[in-house]
């Protein structure tokens, strides 16, 4: 079923050639033929047309001109009258360089012989002022052109070559010519378009319609102020336009095909879309008769599909099946229907043949079905139109089951999916040919089978990235993906197939051949097809840079092509986007080894789309997480900078990169090449910071207790056994601030803290440093309170008890920040340890607390000190001084 052409016309051929058919031709007429005089007629206009003066060029709008061709004029008039169209057509064009010559010295005019003549008037080439006639020299050849033969279409329409002989450069073209009559199949009533704008600039537009005074017919303005001038005369109403220096306009690549921004004035004596309706109810009713073949299709159906669903599919996929698809759109079959009986005996047909054959099966059936009128480019630009057969070009067929409404298309490639799965696209608006039908109506269906791809990628790289990378790719593709992929598969070898999904790789993986033959699972009950790839990629860690380091790049292509910049991003028009789409891709990743990776998840939110992203990592299988759904399937000119901004931060969570850094040789390091000189500098500054804070607390001098015993001094009893760990802890902590930085030598720390290591953790170094700060100062103060110990200070109880609690925190601190370090492992005796300094702690703390040798040994203060010591109280006398200590701890002597 075709549609009339309309909208921006890129050639001066299409404005010259935008002729009012719908088609008509035979079969036997394929091949091009030269014509003779009864193909057109040479005559003078019709007296009714109105000659129009050419525009003159403004330099805005030569430097505007492509192609090298000015346009002065382009003049259509068209008259409806009752006996049918006329459509006078002139066009004045002129040569600016060579290119133009080319383009405006061989003319096309096509037309439809079935219902229309063509009549030429003039060619006439102007040079200096000087009319030269052409028209009777010229070689005209008519040939017969199936421009929608791709399509498998064949039309009819013929085309009338005419070839200039002797046009040079500032040459003007004056071509003018009729055709007349009007497609039988609409009955007489009138509709069409008259543009105002065209892609390239133009001099001077002049349009004229003439309609029936008295006739009903709806004329409308579209995207333009340009006002008609109306008279009546002759029983016509005259409707005259006139634009000059009418600028070109462009339309950006990508746009949606229903975006028509030219202005224009359409008009139809269809008053509503109920009176299409009614145009097409007789062409798509289906007989009182079927031949014998189709009823006993019928009686076979009926045989074997006992539900209604049941029969709708059986009737739909036989005619899918058996009747391939051939449109032969002569005359009125341009926009009726051949008879069910006949498409089924020749078995071939148009989308028109093949729907009414299709109603005719589901009417035997006992199915309510009704013809669909959509149209496949615009969608619901459909909406935007005058009422008129014109503004469809496909036809469906809507049935309707238990209350639930189905959309079947008999010229789909056969769909053998049960019906949940049955797939249709969504052309937003139909209009249903049935009685009841006042306007259009959605097609949307929440409920409609749903269009998604879904990719499971592993890569084995359990022998090390040294090793050729086994690469497994298992992609499942439903709805609209499955059944074109369907259609690929059977029009294509495997073999090729292959070839082609291997150089899609190759872009990202160079060295990757396959290694198994690629396979097709298809679950057609499910509208589903799974297919599974298996590569190797040799080579997939890059050679070491300078600094030794290797990097693996794990790409999403698939997912990439989704993510793209649109090739116009500055734009007037809209943008038309995939839509609905559902694509999702799991990556997995078999590492050789334990990788220090840190989980991710970040969720890109757009108007337009979605994209979930995350990572994880269980064990030694790193995991990648994509899934893109599509929101809407047009994104508006003043939302790109948006639409874009959204698509880049989508493009950076795109694939994944690891990498590592290749050990320094352990042979060729000596021992001050080993040295870790920054951190050692770290060592002694800390040293010099806990040895300046130490020297303050020597400074420290309270006075001694109350509570002293005569006789009950010096280091005996517990107390020497409290002088024994005193002793040892410097040499304790010493230890462990040597092992600290023997721990952190250059290489050593280079592998803890180097990003891509196997031992990384980015908490290596602030857990190491800040070891080595605790330890340096516990070592520093050991040595004070074992100073203070032997001094008898009495600032040591108190002195010593701050260490133990000191302990106590690093201790625990130490701990809980060492269990954060991924690449670390939390040892048992580790913790064992930390109680028993805990408790150890607690003990010494209250019996240095509580000790009356404690009390009566440390009673010295600092020499120099002008305090004076207390008196020593008897064991029966309370002390004028401070307040007791609860009641000491007595050792015996």
């Amino acid at each position: 079923m075709k549609r009339p052409t309309r909208g921006a016309v890129p050639f001066w051929q299409r404005v010259l050639h935008r002729a009012w058919t719908l088609g008509a031709i035979a079969l036997f007429s394929l091949v091009p033929v030269l014509s003779h005089a009864a193909e057109y007629t040479i005559g003078p206009p019709p007296a009714w047309v109105v000659e129009t003066q050419p525009g003159v060029a403004t330099s805005a709008q030569l430097s505007q001109a492509s192609d090298g061709v000015a346009y002065l004029l382009v003049d259509t008039q068209v008259r409806a009258a009752a006996s049918g169209r006329t459509r006078y057509h002139r066009l004045v064009s002129n040569a600016l360089n060579s290119k133009g010559v080319e383009s405006i010295a061989n003319i096309e005019i096509e037309f439809d012989p079935s219902y229309q003549s063509l009549t030429l008037h003039s060619i006439n080439v102007i040079r200096a002022g000087r009319v030269i006639p052409k028209l009777a020299t010229a070689k005209i050849q008519v040939i017969e052109r199936e421009s929608e033969l791709d399509a498998r279409i064949y039309d009819g329409t013929k085309t009338v070559n005419i070839f200039l002989d002797d046009v040079r450069v500032g040459d003007t073209i004056d071509c003018a010519y009729t055709t007349t009559g009007s497609n039988p199949v609409f009955g007489g009533l009138e509709f069409g378009t008259m543009q105002f704008q065209y892609s390239e600039p133009i001099a001077r537009i002049h349009e004229r319609l003439l309609l029936p005074a008295g006739h009903s017919v709806t004329v409308e303005s579209r995207h333009t102020e340009l006002k008609p001038v109306i008279t009546q005369h002759d029983g016509f109403s005259d409707y005259t336009w006139n634009a000059t220096n009418v600028p070109g306009l462009m339309i950006e690549d990508g746009a949606p095909e229903r975006y028509d921004p030219y202005p224009r004035v359409e008009w139809s004596q269809f008053a509503n879309w109920a009176a299409v309706v009614r145009w097409a109810q007789p062409l798509y009713r289906v007989p009182d008769t079927l031949s014998r073949a189709l009823e006993i299709e019928v009686g076979r159906i009926a045989r074997f599909e006992s539900t209604p669903t049941g029969r709708m599919l059986a009737a739909l996929q036989l005619v899918q099946g058996e009747v391939r698809y051939l449109g032969v759109e002569t005359g009125r079959n341009s926009n009726a229907p051949n008879s069910p009986s006949l498409v089924f005996e020749r078995r071939f047909g148009d989308c028109k043949d093949k729907a009414l054959l299709t109603l005719a099966l589901l009417d035997r059936l006992g199915i309510e079905a009704h013809a669909a009128l959509v149209n496949t480019s615009i969608h619901r630009g459909i909406a935007d139109e005058l009422p008129n057969p014109g503004a469809f070009d496909h036809v469906l067929v809507q049935a309707q089951i238990n209350g639930k409404v189905y959309w079947i298309d008999p010229t789909r490639p056969t769909q053998n999916s049960d019906v949940a799965h049955l797939f249709q696209p969504d052309y937003d608006l139909a209009l249903v040919v049935a009685p009841a039908t006042q306007s259009l109506t959605s097609m949307k269906d929440a409920s409609a089978a749903q269009t998604r791809r879904s990719s499971h990628i592993v890569f084995d790289a359990r022998r090390d990235f040294d090793k050729p990378v086994r690469y497994t790719v298992v992609t499942t593709s439903e709805g609209e993906l499955a059944e074109s992929l369907r259609a690929s598969l059977s029009s294509t070898n495997i073999a090729d197939v292959q070839k082609k999904y291997l150089q899609f790789y190759a872009n990202s993986y160079p060295d990757i051949s396959v290694a198994a033959p690629l396979t097709v699972e298809d679950d057609k009950i499910n509208n589903r097809i799974t297919t599974t790839e298996t590569y190797d990629i040799a080579n997939m860690a890059s050679k070491a840079d300078k600094n030794g380091r290797h990097t693996v790049n794990f790409y999403t292509p698939d997912m990439d092509d989704l993510l793209r910049d649109p090739k116009t991003t500055i734009r007037k028009a809209p943008l038309h986007v995939s839509y609905p789409l559902d694509v999702s891709q799991t990556t997995e990743v078999l590492l050789p080894s334990k990788w220090p990776i840190t989980p991710d998840e970040n969720n890109i939110a757009d108007p337009a789309f979605t994209l979930e992203h995350s990572v994880r990592l269980d064990g030694l299988k790193l995991t990648i997480l994509d899934h893109f759904r599509s929101l809407t399937d047009e994104i508006a000119a003043n939302e790109m900078s948006r639409y874009t901004g959204s698509l880049e931060r989508a493009r950076e969570q795109g694939g994944y990169q690891i990498f590592w850094t290749d050990p320094a040789p352990a042979s060729k390091a000596t021992g001050i090449d080993r040295v870790n000189w920054p951190i050692s500098l770290v060592a002694l500054a800390a040293l010099g910071l806990w040895g300046r804070l130490a020297l303050v607390a020597y400074r420290f001098n309270p006075p001694p207790r109350n509570g002293r015993v005569e006789g009950l001094n010096g280091i005996r009893g517990w107390l020497l056994l409290h002088a024994v760990g005193l002793l040892a802890a410097p040499f304790t902590y010493a230890s462990a601030v040597i092992f600290l930085v023997k721990t952190m030598s250059s290489d050593a720390w280079a592998t803890l803290t180097t990003f891509g290591s196997a031992k990384y953790s980015a908490l290596w170094a602030p857990v190491t440093l800040l070891e080595l700060v605790e330890n340096t100062g516990q070592f520093v103060f050991s040595l004070l309170v074992a100073v203070l110990f032997f001094k008898r200070r009495s600032s040591y109880p108190w002195m010593a008890i701050t260490l133990y609690a000191a302990t106590c925190v690093f201790q625990v601190g130490d701990q809980i920040l060492s269990s954060l370090v991924p690449a670390s492992s939390t040892d048992p005796k580790e913790t064992a340890t930390m109680v028993r300094v805990i408790i150890a702690s607690a003990i010494w703390s209250t019996y240095l607390i509580r000790s009356r040798r404690v009390i009566s040994t440390f009673v010295k203060t600092r020499p120099g000190s002008t305090r004076a010591p207390d008196t020593p109280a008897r064991p029966d006398q309370e002390s004028d001084g401070p307040p007791a200590l609860p009641q000491a701890i007595v050792e015996p002597t």
